[in-house]
């Protein structure tokens, strides 16, 4: 005998503690969440409750847009502008520190250079390019 079916008032109800629960919990309600409270496969609830499907999305979709009004809405765009003037800050940075390595890496290879023809020590590279070139010519 296949198990009794929860009524659509026990759907229902479990419908709506999962709303008020995911929203004191701040994290999203979903179906997947109504079916384990319940103990119904995924598949049977849906092929048995698609009204009440439908009415949970709605309610869910409800609550998603209460929660952008407009004075969420003008803090987000602070936000945003806020985090905008930042980004273009970092990338300033990301520049100037970019230009001091490129400079510190130029300022190396002469300091190198000072120091082999200071020290009298051949360069291997170099002398392989003279090499080449002497046994091209």
């Amino acid at each position: 005998m296949s198990p009794r079916l929860p009524t659509d008032e026990q759907v229902r109800a479990a419908m709506e503690s999962e709303l008020a629960e995911s929203e004191a919990a701040a994290r999203r309600a979903t179906v997947t969440n109504v079916e384990k409270r319940l103990g119904v496969t995924h598949a049977t609830f849906y092929r048995n409750y698609p009204e009440l499907i439908t009415w949970f999305k709605t309610r869910l979709a409800d609550r998603h847009r209460s929660a952008t009004t407009p004075k969420n809405s003008a803090r987000a765009d602070d936000a945003n502008a806020r985090l905008r003037r930042e980004n273009g800050d970092l990338r300033k940075l990301v520049r100037i520190y970019a230009e001091a390595i490129r400079q510190l890496t130029v300022d190396k290879a002469a300091l190198e250079d000072e120091l082999q023809a200071l020290s009298g020590v051949t360069s291997l590279t170099e002398r392989r390019l003279r090499s080449a070139d002497i046994g091209q010519s």
